[in-house]
């Protein structure tokens, strides 16, 4: 293989090596209908037979380079064992057995936008009889080998009939909504974006973050792919390096390894890493192996083969910037000379996919790389462990832990109170709101919810303080206008220069005469659009700003061109407050989703108010539907694929 060819394979496709989001791809279909579910049928156009066979289509457990697999531990360590076990990080893949198989494939039959997939079970092995990705006209019976996620998605792999090389089914089932639903849907991508190659995708990209250890070598034409784990999921050797010296440590005579005065002979040290006892920088590099934005890089023929054998080089413990393959992409303008910038910009789309104007993270998953660019990791002693732990021993709370896996009162203030001391008595003079209200609340004002990802979003881990320059400059919603939804532009500006002595940006009209949050949901592209709807399921933003205003909003949502913005906000309008039920789901066709809101809307608009010019209410109460459709016409359709 060339080192080209090595380039592609490794540096492109590893470009988001957090997870199996970026793999969201199925073919275009005409047929939009209703996910339904019904029993199981004993008709098959394929046996079951006909997915059984010598060759295995899922990676191989194999392990070497000192790893012995997470049981190794349990013996001296059941308490952290019984703690990692509990955790999402366990599960994030598992070979398919009636131990892992959830309730959605232990029998029954979905169909989910015109394709019908029916799940059975035989012994210890489970299959689902689905169209022939290929010739879509006959029929296949296939083994499900792997599952990948189990936190809030769950994706499934079958036999393709390649060794070591699973194929992606193109739906996954949303646990949050106990649903299935096509693979695109789950993504922020263009409605028109075509069908991509799904062989190879769990090892190329998967596997990088969603096993232990993993060794994967392509074919020359990345047909099949030879791959091999120490343990699919992440286990304890992930964070605390390869435990077989660790092990003969302490199964050696001690008089071996206690070292002599006489001969000045050192006492061994036990070579595993206890990442809580690592330098700041250290401990998290262990996390930015895989919460990072990372790009392998290969340079020769020597290297690629070593990279082939024996996986990336990092271990914790190193330095993730010294890593021999690994290289860390960073954004922020200072770094946008860099080789590895150069490299990573010049393909299309990976910027605006993973990054904001301003070299600010957008995608979920990556926290490392947002945290390397906030002042707290830079100037202070800021680690991932300042907040989060990856073992809690106390059962009774391991349900709330293993959901974010923070720290007992981390979800509050005391996370930057640790090193912020001084701002527990400030109370209102500092936040200028009540000191019991969200709005005093350190995180909702420092880490605000500008990270998309999973059919959500999440808290920025770049610390820092509201700006309405930078909402301008970069596109990103700043954290007052995401709490009061009904507040412009100007209002915040006017706020932030009285309290705290900002500079008042220059302005629009629009930027000062219309909610911040209806503008940018009107004129903004999807990745801005998606942010503002579940801005408006919020909780602290509904109380903030009121709902009644909300509706025709979330219809129009529900209209987007985007599958997951149309998900996001039948999700949101649902919860509202008193909402009206429609006949209405996100997968339906564009024709009955347009009957849908044509009916609703006409109901809407005859509704009055009170006048509000910012929330587009006018003198008469109506919703001013001029303004409206100027808005809208101003809406920016380029096109935009978040890769999670």
């Amino acid at each position: 293989m060339s080192k080209k060819i090595a380039w592609t394979v490794i540096g492109i496709v590893t470009l988001s090596a957090i997870g199996w989001f970026c793999l969201s791809t199925e073919p275009d279909t005409n047929e939009n209908q209703k996910t339904q579910r019904s029993s199981t049928t004993d008709s098959r156009s394929s046996s079951v037979s006909e997915a059984t066979s010598l060759v295995s289509s899922r990676p191989v457990i194999e392990r070497n380079d000192g790893y012995l697999g997470s049981d190794s531990c349990k013996e001296c360590h059941e308490d952290y064992y019984q703690s990692w076990h509990t955790s999402y990080h366990r599960t994030m893949t598992q070979p398919v057995t009636s131990e892992t198989a959830p309730a959605a494939i232990r029998g029954g039959s979905v169909t989910v936008k015109g394709q019908t997939y029916t799940f059975s079970q035989r012994d210890d092995d489970f299959f689902v009889e689905l169209n022939d990705p290929i010739a879509n006209d006959r029929r296949m019976t296939r083994r499900l080998v792997l599952m990948t996620g189990s936190h809030h998605m769950h994706v499934f792999w079958y036999e393709s009939g390649i060794e070591q090389t699973p194929a992606q089914l193109q739906i996954m089932y949303y646990i949050d909504q106990q649903r299935w639903i096509p693979r695109r849907s789950a993504f922020l991508r263009p409605p028109n974006m075509g069908k991509e190659n799904e062989l190879g995708r769990w090892n190329s990209i998967c596997s990088n973050c969603h096993s232990t250890h993993p060794r994967t070598r392509p074919d020359a034409n990345q047909s099949s792919w030879e791959t091999r784990v120490s343990d699919f999921g992440i286990t304890c050797e992930a964070c605390h390096g390869p435990g077989e010296s660790h092990v003969a440590f302490h199964r050696a005579d001690p008089d071996a390894v206690a070292g002599s005065e006489e001969t000045g002979e050192k006492a061994a040290v036990d070579p595993i890493v206890n990442p809580k006892e690592l330098p700041t920088n250290l401990k998290s590099d262990i996390c930015g192996q895989c919460h990072g934005m990372m790009m392998v890089s290969i340079d020769n023929a020597a290297d690629q083969e070593k990279y082939f054998a024996h996986g990336r080089e990092f271990r914790p413990g190193d330095r993730l910037e010294d890593a021999h393959f690994l290289r860390v992409v960073r954004a922020s303008k200072e770094h946008r000379d860099s080789e590895t910038f150069r490299k990573f910009d010049a393909h299309p789309g990976v910027m605006i996919g993973h990054f904001w104007p301003d070299g600010e993270m957008r995608v979920t998953g990556r926290d490392y790389s947002s945290m390397i660019e906030s002042k707290c990791f830079q100037k202070g002693e800021l680690a991932c462990l300042s907040c989060h732990t990856m073992h809690q021993q106390d059962k009774s709370l391991q349900t709330e832990w293993k959901d974010d896996q923070l720290q007992p009162n981390m979800r509050g203030d005391a996370a930057c109170l640790q090193c912020h001391p001084k701002y527990k008595d400030l109370g209102t003079e500092h936040t200028h709101h009540a000191v019991d209200s969200e709005g005093s609340r350190c995180m909702n004002c420092h880490m605000p919810h500008t990270i998309y990802g999973i059919l959500k979003t999440s808290r920025t881990h770049t610390i820092s303080s509201p700006s309405v320059a930078t909402s301008v400059e970069t596109g990103r919603p700043n954290a007052c206008n995401l709490c009061h939804l009904d507040h412009t532009l100007a209002q915040t500006a006017d706020y932030l220069a009285t309290w705290y002595g900002h500079d008042k940006p220059k302005l629009t009209t629009e930027q000062k005469t219309t909610a911040a949050s209806i503008l940018q949901f009107l004129t903004g592209d999807a990745a801005q659009r998606v942010l503002q709807v579940n801005a408006f399921a919020w909780p602290p933003a509904r109380e903030a700003s009121g709902t009644d205003w909300m509706p025709i909003f979330l219809l129009l949502g529900m209209e987007d061109q985007y599958d997951a913005i149309r998900l996001m906000s039948q999700r949101a309008y649902k919860s509202l407050p008193d909402s009206t039920p429609l006949d209405y789901d996100f997968l339906d066709s564009p024709e009955e989703r347009a009957e849908v809101f044509g009916d609703e809307y006409q109901k809407l608009i005859k509704q009055r108010r009170p006048p509000n010019e910012a929330l587009l209410i006018n003198k008469q109460g109506y919703l001013d539907q001029t303004r409206f459709e100027k808005l809208m016409n101003q809406r920016n359709h380029r096109p935009v694929y978040l890769q999670e």
